[in-house]
């Protein structure tokens, strides 16, 4: 009986310790470049900005990742609509650094 219990303990741990072996290394991957590029010259909790590529608008806060600091999303992802090509020739180009309000 007594070795029954002993393989039962040991297979009982084996199986906690291989459980918490892939949580810990569940949110170690690489950061996202361009979120990373995006509070280059700013603080922690600046207001934040970057694209993705899908004509989609990231906005957030620039908090530390891995010693780092990163735009983590706060607010909804907003779409960017193209020009279209009939408005592209009509269309004077006006650039801002500040398109979105934030620094």
């Amino acid at each position: 009986m007594t070795i029954k219990f002993r393989k039962a303990l040991t297979l009982l741990a084996c199986s906690a310790l291989f459980f918490t072996l892939g949580q810990a290394n569940a949110h170690s991957g690489p950061l996202n470049e361009i979120a990373v590029k995006a509070c280059t010259s700013k603080e922690k909790s600046q207001m934040c900005q970057y694209e993705g590529g899908h004509n989609d608008l990231y906005l957030g806060t620039c908090q530390y990742m891995a010693d780092e600091l990163m735009c983590v999303r706060n607010q909804p992802i907003q779409l960017i609509k193209p020009v279209e090509e009939k408005d592209k020739t009509q269309h004077t180009h006006q650039h801002s650094d500040n398109q979105y309000g934030f620094n």
